[in-house]
Parts: structure tokens; C-alpha cells; sequence
């Protein structure tokens, strides 16, 4: 009897370490540090030495990110993680599709800072190394999407973010609450936030209209189908992991990111390109999946809306929100804002005698670059560009662009003898 009771006892205790083993290794993956906790950088904090850095601001403002995973493709889900561009360990980009399978996917998020007299632009873009789908047509190598906050200065203090951007697949959204929009500009709803973060919802892979990794506020995201409510709620632990597990809620699913500067991206928009390297071009990520050097960074993202220009959502965010939301009292000018190439600065216009001009127009060699509504031309022959003072426009496009500006009468014409005071300065390198 006491014989059998202990092969019982050793079987009991053999199975229970077995189920255990499972639990630790195979159902939560395996053994690690637990989860760090939260940055904060409280006001006090970052402007305690009398100097406010613009990573600390960076860091204050750093989102939630509520990721869905599609487990049905790309890697059983793994394509939806987000990582740095060189989380293969090398800065070629046409190899990433690849790679992606084998790579441990440490969590990196890319941040962005300007100032303006009025307003801070703080951005966070995400990189995943593939746009996956279960057509061939929405699928291609590289994706970079991201968010745009405008955050109003204030006196020894943080405050909330007053509006918010997201932009995905040339689609552009603004966040916040009454916002007046202006005509063709797209409302989202309202902007999530925890204390001052936002808290946003990255769409998984797949072919829907809210798929390919878009990005929403969470306040009220879009569905998805067929992620069976998986997912991963990214936070800024200062830590890059890799994700546990995604099965189930994102609540129960935590992985600290790590801010890395958008700038080691922005330095390299000048080349060299192609194989090795991590862009094709001045705006696109090189890439040779399905579509080649599909994915944009965000100075050359594209919108499908009337307002904005190519690049404009980071080169010059206050012109951005300006020409999307009415009222927001936005200085035209910037203190601090590394991520521009160009600047336009248009001082008057005039006629000659028997001729009137009605608009200027903005030519990159043969691009039209610019269109009418973005002139006023008021008395004395002053130029604002889109109204509120602003006379100049930062632009990112490669530093060999040659400029060209010219008057326009009421039949959309040049006028030829048009005599326009202006400037296309080529800035630094940053």
C-alpha cells in the first residue's frame, strides 16, 4: 500500500512539473525580467536643470499603442510586431521581409520634436518590417505609419496635446475634441489619452479598409475581423523587448519600447540608395517584395486629402494642422525644426500695368508642387501663404531641386513679366 502510494505521489509530482514546465516555456514563452515599469517625466523633472530637451518632451508625450495581431498570416501574427528598420542587426532594408521569420522583434518607437513660438509637433512612427495581407496586391516590404500630436506651450507646466494626426497608407485623420474641420479634411473623433499620453490602436495585416497597420485613436477604433481580439499593448518602459505572447486582450499582454531619435532615420535620406542600404530614394525605403520601395518615410508621405504637400507632415507640421483644423492660433514659424531641406520664402508679388495675378504657383523642375488656394495676395502686392502672417513654407525634398515660382492671372495663365520677390533657401544638413 505505501509502495503504491508513492509511485502515485511521484506521478502526481511528475506530472504537476511537467505542467509547469509547459506554463513557463511554451504558453508565456520563456523566463525573463519582469515587465519595466513606466518612464514618467514629469514637468518638474525634465525642466529641473533649467534645460526642457526635446527628448524629454519626447518622453512626457510617449503613447500607449494598443497593436491587434492578425494570427492568420505573416509569421502566425508576428508581421504586426513593431521594431526598429535594423532589427536584423544590419541597416539593409531589402532584406527585412526576409529576416522578419527568424528575428527576435525588439520593440523600438521613432520620435520627432519641433518648437514654434505657440506649439510643440511631437511625433511617434512605427516600423514593421513587412505590409502583409492575404492578397498579393496589398502586400510589400517595409511599412512605416505614425502620429503627429500639437501640443499647445505652456508656463512651467505640460499640457494635453490639443490635436492629434494619424497617418496610414495616405489616409489622414485628426483627433481632438471640437475640432472645426476645414473642406476636405477628415475628422477622426475623439483623442484618447491617459494624463497627457494618447493612446492609439494599430491595425493588424490584412486586406480591409482598417487593415495594413492604420492607426486610430483608441477612442472608438474600427474592428477588426480576424484577430479573435489578439494583440499587445506596447508602453514606454524605456526597454525594447520582445513581445511574451500576443493570444488574447491586449490588456494582458504588456512589452516595454524603447524611443529611438527619427534623426538616424533622417540622416540617411541622402543617400547612398539601393542594395545595402536602408532607402532606394530620398523618400522611399528600398524594398524588393511584391511592390519595390512600396513604403514612405514620413517626410514623403502622400495624403489623399486637399490640404497638405508631400512631406509637410513632418517638414512643416504647423502648416499641416493649419490647412486641416480652423482656430487652433498656430505661430508660422519655427525655434527648432531639424527636419527640412528647403525653405520657400515668398516676400511680394506685382503686375505689370493692364494685368492682374490671381494666384502663384510652385514648380519642382516639372512638378507642380503647390496649388491656387495656398495664395493670397492682399494690397501693395503682400503674399500670405494659407493666411495667419505665414510667409514661408518648410519643405523636404532632395537638396538638388531646382525651384521655380510663377504668377498666374484669373484663366490660370502665367503672367510672364510678373515681377515676384522670393527665396528658396537650401538648409544645412541635419
Amino acid at each position: 500500500m505505501k509502495k503504491a502510494r508513492r509511485i502515485l505521489w511521484a506521478v502526481l509530482g511528475a506530472w504537476m512539473l511537467f505542467l509547469t514546465c509547459k506554463a513557463l516555456f511554451y504558453g508565456r514563452g520563456p523566463l525573463r525580467a519582469p515587465e519595466p515599469a513606466r518612464v514618467e517625466m514629469p514637468y518638474a523633472l525634465a525642466a529641473g536643470d533649467g534645460v526642457l530637451t526635446m527628448e524629454e518632451i519626447a518622453v512626457h508625450y510617449a503613447p500607449e499603442v494598443h497593436a491587434a495581431v492578425n494570427v492568420l498570416i505573416s509569421a502566425s501574427g508576428k508581421g504586426d510586431f513593431i521594431t526598429g528598420v535594423d532589427f536584423d542587426g544590419d541597416q539593409t532594408a531589402r532584406n527585412n521581409w526576409e529576416n522578419m521569420p527568424s528575428s527576435p522583434l525588439a520593440a523600438v518607437v521613432y520620435w520627432s520634436v519641433q518648437e514654434t513660438d505657440t506649439h510643440y509637433y511631437v511625433g511617434y512612427d512605427f516600423y514593421h518590417p513587412r505590409d502583409d495581407a492575404e492578397i498579393w496586391l496589398d502586400k510589400h516590404e517595409n511599412d512605416f505609419e505614425g502620429i503627429l500630436l500639437a501640443v499647445p506651450k505652456g508656463e512651467g507646466a505640460f499640457l494635453p496635446p490639443q490635436c492629434m494626426y494619424t497617418q496610414g497608407h495616405g489616409g489622414v485623420w485628426f483627433y481632438g475634441e471640437g475640432l472645426s474641420m476645414t473642406e476636405g479634411s477628415r475628422y477622426g473623433g475623439a483623442l484618447a489619452l491617459d494624463g497627457d499620453r494618447p493612446v492609439i490602436y494599430i491595425a493588424p495585416n490584412g486586406t480591409l479598409s482598417h487593415a495594413g497597420h492604420s492607426i486610430e485613436s483608441d477612442a472608438g477604433h474600427s474592428l477588426y475581423w480576424s484577430v479573435g481580439n489578439s494583440g499587445i499593448r506596447y508602453y514606454h518602459g524605456g526597454e525594447a523587448q520582445v513581445p511574451r505572447t500576443f493570444k488574447g486582450a491586449w490588456e494582458r499582454n504588456p512589452c516595454s519600447y524603447r524611443l529611438e531619435p527619427l534623426l538616424t532615420l533622417w540622416s540617411l535620406r541622402n543617400g547612398p540608395y539601393g542594395e545595402g542600404a536602408v532607402f532606394a530614394s530620398y523618400g522611399a525605403f528600398d524594398g524588393d517584395n511584391y511592390r519595390p520601395n512600396a513604403a514612405n518615410p514620413p517626410w514623403a508621405w502622400r495624403n489623399k486629402t486637399r490640404f497638405g504637400f508631400g512631406g509637410s507632415f513632418l517638414s512643416d507640421p504647423a502648416w499641416t494642422f493649419s490647412r486641416a483644423v480652423e482656430g487652433l492660433a498656430l505661430s508660422p514659424g519655427y525655434l527648432q525644426n531639424p527636419y527640412a531641406d528647403w525653405v520657400i520664402r515668398v516676400r511680394s508679388v506685382s503686375a505689370p500695368a493692364g494685368k492682374t495675378v490671381r494666384s502663384l504657383r510652385l514648380w519642382r523642375g516639372e512638378s507642380l508642387v503647390s496649388d491656387d488656394a495656398w495664395w493670397r495676395l492682399g494690397e501693395g502686392g503682400s503674399v500670405e501663404i494659407g493666411g495667419e502672417g505665414r510667409t514661408s513654407l518648410w519643405m523636404a525634398f532632395p537638396r538638388d531641386s531646382v525651384w521655380r515660382l510663377e504668377a498666374v492671372d484669373e484663366a490660370g495663365n502665367p503672367v510672364a513679366d510678373a515681377v515676384i520677390d522670393w527665396e528658396a533657401e537650401r538648409l544645412p544638413v541635419s
